[in-house]
């Protein structure tokens, strides 16, 4: 599993997130494309694990999935295994993840699958025990993301690091950094200089902002 490269997994449909998901899909209208991005734990169900269990299926589409979520009995309490459609921005990962994606289409339903480095950048800043529990997950089955490459990713997601909204009741993402790096390679990491400093540099050096000023380039 290159984290660099788009993701190539054999998704294992018999999976109880995959069996939600075809539900979904022969619910659908079929008069039109529908795309749908699933999110969170489950697209590590279906190409990574099939044991890693979790109650809902996130996902986020430009249709409103809802009255078919209802309609195949695919909602929170209607059925164990249940479809959550949120907003997409719900889903905290970098500018370039569908760049790294997986899509398979059924009938005239395209299923995104964002790469799991990706997936784990995203639970970050939460960082609850379940998502630790992925980071472990994906690390002994793959043997990804190593130190460096995780510290790429984040480095394409500096932003995750600036302080919240007053309004916001998050997590700490430069803590759960730490813990990660600390529970999954037993390694103390420096967030500000080894993540977020390198990150901003080159940041500054390809918006030009410690270069000279082009009137200063000129002749009088």
């Amino acid at each position: 599993m290159l984290v660099d490269q788009p993701w190539q997994p054999d998704i294992n449909w018999e999976t109880p997130a995959g069996r939600a998901l075809r539900d979904l899909a022969r619910a659908l209208p079929r008069d039109q494309p529908i795309h749908i991005t699933v999110f969170g734990s489950a697209p590590l169900q279906l190409g990574i694990d099939a044991g890693f269990l979790s109650a809902d299926v996130d996902v986020f589409s430009q249709h409103d999935l809802r009255p078919a979520i209802e309609r195949a009995g695919l909602g929170k309490g209607q059925r164990e295994i249940y479809i959550d459609q949120t907003s997409e921005f719900i889903f905290s990962a970098g500018a370039s993840w569908r760049e790294r994606a997986f899509s398979v289409t059924q009938d005239t339903v395209t299923f995104v699958f964002p790469h799991p480095i990706d997936i784990l950048v995203s639970k970050i800043k939460r960082l609850d025990a379940k998502d630790l529990n992925a980071f472990r997950l994906v690390h002994e089955r793959t043997g990804h993301p190593t130190p460096d490459e995780l510290k790429y990713a984040l480095q394409r997601h500096v932003d995750l690091f600036r302080p919240n909204f007053d309004e916001e009741n998050s997590g700490d993402p430069i803590a759960n950094t730490q813990t990660v790096w600390r529970e999954i390679y037993q390694q103390t990491i420096d967030v500000r200089g080894e993540i977020i400093a390198p990150a901003l540099r080159e940041r500054c050096h390809a918006y030009g902002v410690n270069l000279p000023a082009l009137k200063d380039e000129l002749p009088d």
